[in-house]
């Protein structure tokens, strides 16, 4: 009996080391790179919507809109002492926001029958340039939470803008109308402060999964005109430029939270 108690004693003594090598090997490694998709609807908002002139109302008054966007990061890392880290995050978001619109279902009220059919697109990127300073508070198990400080600066493109309209005489099946509308919004910037905290689920030595939640104060300076060219698709001979000043949006604002999903690799 006390040969059994032993040998449990040492299993169990064995096993502890082993699940401590898990957790701490980490500890022995100084460089991690983590790979995130980010929320894009977090990254949008007033000062992004202010710029974009009347592409967001057409947005938002016609038809329905699928959100193909994309924000992607890789965050180095690396650890200056035991639970300190050094990290910069370079990211891009790919805004991708497409809308359709068929007026089919109001065929019975037009006389001569007729339909209009809307497609818009609006297409704008936005680089993301985020050192920080990573704290681990704990560690437990195969768990690791950590929380942060960041300083931002994100650079906007020229929002793309493009909206074709057709309007079709149904009886002998051709465009008797239409417009097509190509324009740009003025880009920007924003830069400022911010926070994270997040957590790591090591599933190895040397690989963690994990999610992020961050925040920042920011000072924006995005938006001054939008411009384009309108030809109408029955006379492209009386095709307009044109160009006005849109709204500028200039100050600070909190941003929304944005959640995140990575997965590192330590080496």
């Amino acid at each position: 009996m006390k040969k059994i108690t032993n040998l449990h004693l040492l299993l169990v003594i064995l096993a502890a080391l082993q699940q401590s090598t898990k957790i701490s090997a980490q500890d022995n490694q100084k460089w991690g790179i983590s790979a995130a998709i980010n929320s894009v609807e977090a990254q949008l908002g007033d000062p992004e919507w202010s710029s974009w002139g009347y592409a967001k109302g057409n947005f938002e008054n016609f038809g329905d809109i699928r959100n193909k966007s994309l924000s992607l990061s890789i965050i180095p890392k690396y650890l200056i002492s035991n639970d300190i880290l050094l990290r910069f995050e370079f990211g891009i978001t790919n805004i991708n926001l497409t809308n359709h619109y068929n007026n089919n279902a109001n065929l019975a009220t037009n006389n001569p029958p007729r339909a209009m059919i809307s497609n818009q697109s609006i297409e704008q990127k936005l680089y993301r340039f985020i050192p920080g300073i990573q704290w681990n508070f704990m560690k437990k198990k195969v768990i690791e939470t950590y929380c942060g400080m960041t300083a931002s600066y994100l650079h906007y493109s020229e929002m793309e803008y493009q909206n074709v309209t057709e309007v079709w005489d149904l009886a002998s099946n051709t465009i008797i109308d239409g417009i097509n509308d190509n324009a740009t919004a003025t880009g920007g910037f924003a830069t400022g402060v911010g926070a994270f905290a997040g957590f790591n689920i090591y599933l190895g030595k040397h690989i963690s999964l994990g999610a992020e939640s961050s925040f920042s104060l920011l000072y924006y300076k995005i938006g001054n005109t939008f411009s384009g060219i309108s030809m109408p698709l029955n006379n492209p001979s009386a095709t307009q430029v044109y160009s006005y000043t849109t709204t500028s949006y200039k100050g600070f604002q909190f941003s929304k939270i944005m959640p995140s999903m990575t997965i590192t690799v330590w080496f």
